[in-house]
């Protein structure tokens, strides 16, 4: 029985290290053009991260807005609303005055277990709202 509340211990800990707080841990500050304010500057191009969870980026029409995020080849990006037309994958263009929202479901933990070890199945839920005009 000891044994096995240790396991389940062990099994929190790691999960806990990869919660859905680290998402929000990323370093450096928004770049310009991303505030999680109701006003904020348009910019006619804008790299969104996972530091901009949350926010609400302005674009300029016919800006563009990059989508950057950990392990971004695997990560889709959706985008609802009028205002935005996807250009690729991860690039999307300013089309109409309005608002649109970015969404992806973003792993927490970087890179994949070893071959044997546990592996981080921790997902969060990414969303900018971005604000043509």
């Amino acid at each position: 029985m000891r044994e096995r509340v240790g396991v389940v211990l062990a099994v929190l800990l790691v999960t806990a290290g990869c919660g859905a707080g680290a998402v929000d841990q990323a370093p450096g500050a928004a770049r310009a053009g991303s505030s999680p304010e109701a006003g904020c500057v348009t910019s006619s191009e804008v790299v969104v991260t996972t530091a901009d969870n949350g926010h609400r980026v302005c674009l300029d029409l016919n800006g563009t807005v990059r989508v950057s995020l950990p392990g971004s080849a695997d990560v889709p990006v959706t985008v609802s609303g009028t205002a935005l037309a996807a250009v690729s994958d991860h690039v999307f263009r300013g089309v109409s005055a309005g608002q649109a929202v970015l969404t992806a479901t973003i792993r927490n933990c970087p890179g994949s277990a070893a071959p044997g070890a546990m592996s981080c199945a921790a997902m969060s839920r990414w969303q900018v709202t971005v604000v043509v005009g």
